[in-house]
Parts: C-alpha cells; structure tokens; sequence
C-alpha cells in the first residue's frame, strides 16, 4: 500500500526536508482531482502533486508539467489569492493517519495576513484539499462537504476538525497495552480494525514478525505494544519497488518479506512513489485505450458481418435466376401445350432431356407466365450483379478489422496503441482527439532497429505498414509472416546485398510482432521490394508480392538492437 500512515510518515519526512522554507511560485490545477504546487527551495525547483483522486490519493514530489488551465476552478484561485509566493514552514503528518500537514507563512507582502496550513487528506472518497486559516475553514477542493453524518461539515468559515477515527487506536496509545493483553490469535485483519493507519500490507508484515508463541500471558500486550513501536518508529529505510512479470506492484518503506517480486531499491521514498504512480498510470492508460480500441474493432466487426451475412442471403436468393430463366424459355417452347387456368405443368426439358414441373399462375396466360419468370430472371441477374462488390467490400472490411484486431494484441505500450488509435482515425472508425477536442497526444514512430549495421524498420500499424513500405526503395529487402498478418518489416539495402544473419534477424522480428508468434517457428516471406504491389482501392497494409523467398525463424524481438 503506497500511502498508509506508516509510509506517510517517513514520505512526510522527506518532503519537509525538501520543502521547508521553499517558497510558492505557481499554482496549477490541471484536473478536479490534481493540484501541483512549484516551489523553489535550496535544491531547486520541486512540484508538489496533490492528488485526491479517489482511486489513488497521493502526496508526492513529481516530474508532473501541468497544463495551463483554460479556466481556473476557485479552488485554484483561492489558493492563489492565499498561498501564491507563501513560504513552506513545514510538512508533516496528522496523528497517525492519512492526513498530510502543509504549513504556510504568507508573503511578506501581506505582512498582517495569518499563517494558512493547508490540510491534504488522502482518505479514498473522502480525499480532499483543504485550506485553512486561524483553524477556520477557507475553502477545498471538493467544495462544501458534509461527511460522516454531518459530524464534520467543511463549510467556509466554520472551525477545521479532523475526521473521526473511532475506536481505533495509534500506535503510540498505551491502551494498546490492554487492548492486546489477552491476545490469543493475531491477524493482520484484527490489527488493521484496532490501529490506525496500517495498510494490509504493512499489518501482514508486523503480524509475520511479532512471533506470538514466545511470549507469555501475563505480558503479551506489553511485548506487543513495545515491538509494534519499535516496527513502526523505526528510522531504518530502504525505500523500493516491487516487480513481479515486468509490471510494478508495490512500493514500500523498505523491502517487505510478504511480497513477492523483484526489489528495486531508489535514493529516497518519493522518488519509488512516483516510479510506483507513474506505472499504475501508464497500466491504467494502456488498458482503458486498449478497451476502447478493441471496443471499436469488435463492433466494426460485428457490423461488417452482420452486413455480409445479409448480402450473402441475398446473394443465395439471386443464385437460382439462371433456373428462372430456363423456366421461361420452356413455357414459351411449349406454349402451345398449355391452355391457361393451370397452376402448374410438366415439361420437357431439352438441355438435359429430364423433366420438369413449372409453377404457373393460374389468372396468368402461359405468356404472361414466361414473361413473369423472365422478369425475375432479370432483377435477380441485375440483383447479383450489385451484391458482388457489396460481398467484396464486407469481406475486405472483415478481414482489414481483424488485422486491426491482430495489431491491438501484439502492443505492448501506450504509444504501440496510439499508432493504431491513429490508423482507426484515418479509416475513420473513430473521431481524431481534435474534433473531440482534446489535445492530440504525440504517438510512435516505426520501430527502427541497427542489425550489422543495416537499418531495419518495422511498422507498428497498417498504415505505418503502408508508408514504410511505398516508401521504400525497389532494391530494399521487404519481408511479412506467410500465414498470418504481420508487421511489414523492410531492411534499407543502400544497394548492397545484406547478409543471412540480417535477413534473419529481421525475419525474427517480423515473426515476433506477428499472430503466429504464438506459437513458436513461423515462416517469413521476403523479397525486393519492387516486386511488391498495392492493388487500386485496396485496404489499409494490403498488398500482394512475387518473387519471393522464404526463411521459418523462431520470433525474437531483439530488444538490444532497437534505437
């Protein structure tokens, strides 16, 4: 858990050695939820991320630029009317729970206006910034609030009071000392509902260290009141990340003995913290594009066949015009057999010698039926006609979606999504950030690699598929999986012929960032460029090639040769 008390503290620490005697010199307000304070102090200049957001609440030294605000909430403005060039006297923690100190000395200029302290409270839905003066509310970030019952109602001008904590203790409390002094089982559930500010995380770890067993009845409390202050009172700190499977899962004081993963230690807390909040993000980021891309993709497709389902019905209805049209030849061929008033007649059938049964209308004379069966003939001739290019068009939608779809699985980072986010825009899929107005984020560029001192670069989406390719020159190696979409991987020749282990590097790549790549050896295809070929009104990263050779490489995405 990021920012429980316990790590708090020591992060509270941090800051107010960073901070103390800093002064103010902007206030930005990007979001609802993030306010950055920059503050120049001895070190230089520090931002000061407070985020409320309730998923995440966070207090932290940051990298973060913010934007300029088109408008400024008044939330923004009161703390510029109040703290903009204030001085930093001081942060610390609140007792012993989420509630982060941020004491202020106003500029000299307003030499007669009171010390403000500003209150952060990082209490999940309850998280808020709150500015305060003479201990009287002057205003926050969520506006007026009225919590826990009207307990605690922060209106402008009422007294500032804290949140209620209950019954549960800190751990300084020597109450700890009866309120454990039975103890018979110890959990880190239990502990969490008695004491204050601990996370699962870091009560799991004082649960696994306090060895229960050695101790006796008459002073379990004792003992336990003494090594849980001795845990939590420590000066010892190592702060960390925790990363399992390539991701960051935790960040702690110090290494946690109930977390699995790789350890990755940092100079000092708030630096681990955001390396922890800026991965969360970039995940979080990844995930919700990739959930709207292939939101995009899956109900293209579903609507592409869907469409084509319809043009093939129509498609099997219009198959049988050629029957019609034989039927009419016979009845006008026989017509001198018929009477009129039938409602059906047997005739012969001279291009196979079988026969036949003709329905016939019987309010119809046997010309009118020929002529009725010829008219069908004709629509159902003129219908197939129009549903061909319709079929070839769905088709073609088909299967240029689930390349699409291919490349949404093999991304691997935001700017992976975004190349394809951009392509969706230019077939016109989705709205581009602009005509939502919003402002366009920078996406990737090809892949470049230097293998032996060739440039190899490979696209991340069709139409960087298409632009690397045609742009290409006629005697650059071009190559693409066999079987599967792929990346379209093109090696710049300057008119030297590369080696294998180019071409077979670049084949390892092209096979890594292609569907087979699953499932181990695929075969890779190359050839000249020249003799690759986009057909008139074909699809995004359609195209067709001669001439070719092939290679079947095990994928690799060679990582170390990529620039």
């Amino acid at each position: 858990m990021p920012q429980d008390a316990f790590t708090l503290r020591y992060l509270c620490e941090e800051l107010n050695g960073i901070l103390k005697n800093g002064k103010i010199n902007r206030v930005a307000q990007p979001t609802a939820d993030i306010t950055v304070l920059t503050v120049y102090t001895t070190s230089g200049v520090k931002k000061l991320l407070l985020d409320v957001n309730p998923a995440n609440p966070r207090i932290g030294i940051t990298d973060f630029e913010p934007m300029s605000e088109r408008t400024a909430s008044n939330f923004c403005m009161l703390l510029k009317k109040h703290i903009l060039s204030a001085t930093v006297k001081g942060v610390s923690l609140v007792g012993f729970d989420r509630i982060v100190k941020i004491d202020l000395k106003p500029s000299a200029e307003f030499f007669d206006s009171p010390d403000k302290t500003l209150y952060v409270e990082l209490m999940g839905r309850y998280s808020n910034v709150i500015l305060t003066e003479l201990g009287k509310v002057l205003g926050g970030n969520r506006g007026i609030n009225f919590l826990d019952n009207n307990v605690r109602p922060l209106i402008s001008g009422m007294p500032y009071k804290l949140p209620p904590v209950g019954d549960r203790l800190e751990p300084s409390d020597t109450a700890i000392k009866t309120a454990f002094a039975d103890l018979k089982e110890l959990t880190a559930e239990n502990l969490c509902s008695k004491i204050q500010g601990l996370a699962l995380s870091t009560a799991t770890e004082i649960v696994n260290g306090f060895n229960l067993k050695n101790t006796t009845g008459e002073n379990v409390g004792e003992k336990f009141y003494k090594y849980l202050n001795g845990y939590i009172y420590r000066t010892e700190k190592r702060p960390c990340v925790i990363v399992s499977k390539g991701e960051i899962k935790d960040v702690c004081v110090y290494p946690y003995k109930s977390l699995d993963g790789e350890i990755i230690e940092y100079p000092a807390l708030y630096a681990a913290e955001e390396a922890y909040f800026a991965a969360k993000s970039s995940v979080k980021k990844f995930r919700e594009l990739f959930t709207r891309l292939n939101s995009v993709v899956n109900a293209g497709l579903k609507k592409s066949k869907k469409r084509l389902a319809a043009v093939l019905s129509r498609v099997k209805d219009a198959e049988n015009a050629e029957e019609n049209r034989i039927k009419g030849e016979l009845i006008l061929s026989n017509i001198y057999k018929l009477k009129g008033g039938e409602k059906q007649a047997e005739l012969d059938n001279y291009y196979d010698g079988s026969k036949i049964t003709v329905a016939l209308d019987e309010h119809l004379s046997p010309s009118k039926n020929a002529e009725a069966y010829y008219k069908k003939y004709n629509k159902q001739k003129r219908a197939l006609i129009s549903l061909i290019p319709q079929k070839e068009s769905a088709e073609s939608e088909i299967r240029y979606l689930e390349s699409v779809g291919c490349e949404l699985s093999l991304c691997q980072t935001f700017a992976d999504l975004k190349s394809v986010e951009e392509e969706l825009i230019l077939s016109g899929l989705i709205k581009s950030a602009a005509s939502r107005g919003k402002r366009a984020e920078e996406t990737a560029k090809p892949r470049i690699y230097d293998i032996h001192g060739f440039t190899v670069k490979v696209g991340r989406n069709n139409a960087e598929n298409d632009k690397i390719t045609f742009s290409a020159k006629p005697t650059d190696i071009w190559l693409h999986a066999k079987s599967y979409h792929s990346s379209h991987v093109i090696i710049e020749t300057l008119g030297k012929k590369p080696p294998e282990q180019v071409i077979t590097a670049a084949a390892e790549i092209c096979a890594y960032y292609s569907k087979g790549r699953e499932g181990g050896k695929t075969e890779i295809v190359y050839c000249d460029r020249k003799f690759v070929k986009k057909p008139k009104k074909s699809p995004l990263g359609f195209c067709t090639y001669t001439d070719f050779k092939s290679i079947t490489v095990n994928p690799n995405a060679h990582d170390d040769a990529l620039q």
